[in-house]
C-alpha cells in the first residue's frame, strides 16, 4: 500500500510545502546531493517524505544567540542596578559640603 507521502509529486507541488519555498530550490537541493528526486520521463518528480527530510536535515535553523560586544536586555538591567548602588553609595557635593562645615578649624 502507497502512503501520501510515498506519491510522486512534481517539484511546484513539492515547493508549496515549504514555506517561501520555489521550484527552483528545489532544484538546486537536488543537484547538491541534498533531495532525492525521480525522474520516470522529463519532469524531476519528488515525493512528500523526501521534502520533508531534505528540510529537516539541511535545514539552517539554529537558536539565537546573544551577539558578542552587544548585551542583551537582562545583563543592561543588571549594569544599571549595579551602576546606581554604585552611585547611591557615593558622597555628594551636599554631603561633603556638611562634612566640611563639621569639622572644627585646623589649629595653626
Amino acid at each position: 500500500m502507497i502512503n501520501n507521502d510515498d506519491a510522486l509529486i512534481t517539484l511546484d507541488e513539492a515547493a508549496k510545502l515549504i514555506p517561501s519555498g520555489d521550484a527552483d530550490t528545489l532544484k538546486r537541493m537536488h543537484r547538491a546531493g541534498k533531495l532525492v528526486c525521480y525522474r520516470p520521463g522529463k519532469k524531476l518528480l519528488t515525493t512528500t517524505a523526501d521534502v520533508i527530510e531534505a528540510v529537516k536535515v539541511n535545514s539552517r535553523v539554529t537558536r539565537a544567540k546573544a551577539p558578542q560586544g552587544r548585551p542583551d536586555a537582562a545583563s543592561m538591567e543588571r549594569s544599571r542596578a549595579a551602576l546606581d548602588l554604585v552611585l547611591s553609595q557615593l558622597p555628594t557635593k551636599r554631603k561633603k559640603a556638611a562634612r566640611a562645615e563639621a569639622r572644627p578649624p585646623r589649629k595653626p
